[in-house]
């Protein structure tokens, strides 16, 4: 399976370089050959959650069949509209089958905060994938762990192990992909393969890093380009700058 892994877009009207710069990675994508067997956007697509916002998206993403799941800055009943669903509060959780691998879109949005929570029907989502033989992958916003940067630890996902704990008695592989960061990270947790996708719309400096805690939106935007051997397990992650 070959996943295309975009992140925060933080589309904003008011700043047409977000457009530009979401395009330049969606045309990456589009120029893929063979197409992707999955394009996923790890939250973060709007910057405001306006209505506005996720039209720009829907066009951005047109003729791409791309699978979203809710960041901190999104809001889910203008996401939900975009998606075709109810407009309404209600988590955006979805189960996806590609190939031998089950895909779990999960929400770990909290209204009016920055920090994330599994919903309630992600976890039951997780954990009922969980007892499906064969790969399984988890795409959420937020990430399980801590990565260094003093502006967004405080706002990982901070109780991780409703996601973890599914994950980590599995005996097929697990992988967790996620966003939120703004800088794009390979690790594992428990013998759980997690990957952090670069930022569209910009890129964090680490703590260590000259210039730290910064957003530097001067930096090209990237995606993760994931292949997934099925058979294995073996997960192999390229980093795309653009």
């Amino acid at each position: 399976m070959f996943v295309a892994h975009l992140s925060d877009l933080h589309l904003d009207p008011a700043r047409p370089d977000t457009s530009e710069r979401a395009r330049r990675v969606l045309d990456h994508v589009r120029a893929l050959d063979p197409a992707p067997d999955l394009v996923l956007v790890t939250g973060d697509v709007a910057d405001h959650g306006t209505d506005e916002e996720y039209a720009e998206a829907a066009a951005l993403f047109a003729g791409l069949d791309v699978h979203v799941v809710p960041g901190n800055h999104d809001r889910r009943p203008a996401m939900r509209a975009m998606l075709g669903l109810p407009a309404s509060e209600e988590a955006i959780t979805t189960t996806l089958e590609v190939g031998s691998t089950t895909v779990v879109l999960a929400d770990s949005h909290v209204p009016g905060h920055d920090h994330g929570e599994l919903a309630a029907e992600s976890r039951a989502a997780i954990e009922e994938a969980a007892e499906r033989p064969g790969p399984l992958v988890v795409a959420l916003h937020h990430p399980p762990m801590v990565i260094g940067s003093g502006l967004l630890d405080p706002i990982r996902l901070l109780d991780a192990e409703p996601l973890l704990a599914p994950l980590r008695r599995r005996a097929d592989a697990a992988i967790v992909l996620c966003g939120h960061a703004h800088t794009p990270v390979a690790t594992t947790i428990d013998g759980v393969a997690v990957r952090i996708a670069p930022g569209v719309v910009s890129t964090l400096r680490l703590d260590r890093e000259p210039d730290a805690g910064v957003v530097d939106r001067t930096a090209p935007p990237g995606l993760a380009l994931h292949e997934l051997e099925e058979a294995t397990g073996r997960l192999t992650t390229h980093v795309r700058t653009l």
